[in-house]
């Protein structure tokens, strides 16, 4: 099992993508029962199926996805994958019920069907896949975390998207194992803790969905077996 990242064609935005899901991976390694290899890049032609998550920044200029990339990313969201953009920092300009990022994410997300969504809710599965968390930071804080709406989702209320501001891979990159690229603002080693905590949490609901969200009921079910 390995992460991946979309290819771009911005150097730097790939060399972060790379580095920040190495970071992470390692961390994933050493803290849980998940044994993740090398990260490697992928554009939206490829075969996604693989991956159970998949990083891709949003940066200004990257070529628009075909028709049957867009396809194929139709395909493997319906299948249960995982795609997290980030915005790096162009915080969403939203509504209640409509996010923005940028005039090209929006024409992704539109053409790839993606369900409505919502910032993230403060009960949301994604908070509790295996830290407890009530925020979610990255280099910096304070940006929205966007997800699909509960009950527009078509794999059993797994988001397949989110959408963040916080530049989360540029938390996580590093030059060698435990030694961090850039800074993170305002909160200092703490808050990058906090992100690697985020991206465990992201990574785990990616391969084990909703099963925090089920245990929540396992004792009103056993009590309805034990009528």
């Amino acid at each position: 099992t390995r992460l991946a990242y979309i290819e771009t064609g911005n150097a730097r935005a790939d060399d972060d993508a790379r580095r920040g899901l190495a970071g992470l991976s390692r961390v994933v390694n050493d803290r849980t029962a998940v044994e993740l290899e090398t990260p490697v890049s992928v554009t939206p032609d490829d075969k996604l199926v693989f991956y159970p998550m998949i990083y891709w920044i949003v940066v200004p200029g990257q070529p628009f996805p075909s028709p049957d990339a867009r396809r194929n990313l139709r395909d493997y969201l319906r299948s249960g994958g995982l795609v997290v953009f980030d915005t790096r920092g162009s915080a969403p300009d939203a509504s209640d019920t409509e996010p923005r990022a940028n005039d090209w994410l929006r024409r992704l997300l539109s053409e790839i069907e993606v369900p409505r969504l919502v910032t993230l809710p403060k009960d949301h599965v994604l908070r509790r896949t295996f830290y407890l968390l009530d925020d979610l930071p990255g280099r910096w804080t304070g940006g929205r975390v966007w997800v699909e709406e509960e009950g527009a989702s078509t794999t059993d209320n797994v988001t397949s998207v989110v959408i963040v501001a916080n530049d989360w891979a540029g938390a996580w990159a590093e030059t060698a194992p435990g030694q961090p690229i850039y800074p993170v603002v305002p909160g200092g080693e703490r808050q990058r803790e906090m992100a690697y905590r985020a991206g465990v949490n992201l990574l785990m609901h990616a391969l084990t969905g909703n099963y925090k969200t089920d245990q929540v009921h396992v004792g009103t079910l056993l009590d309805r077996l034990g009528r």
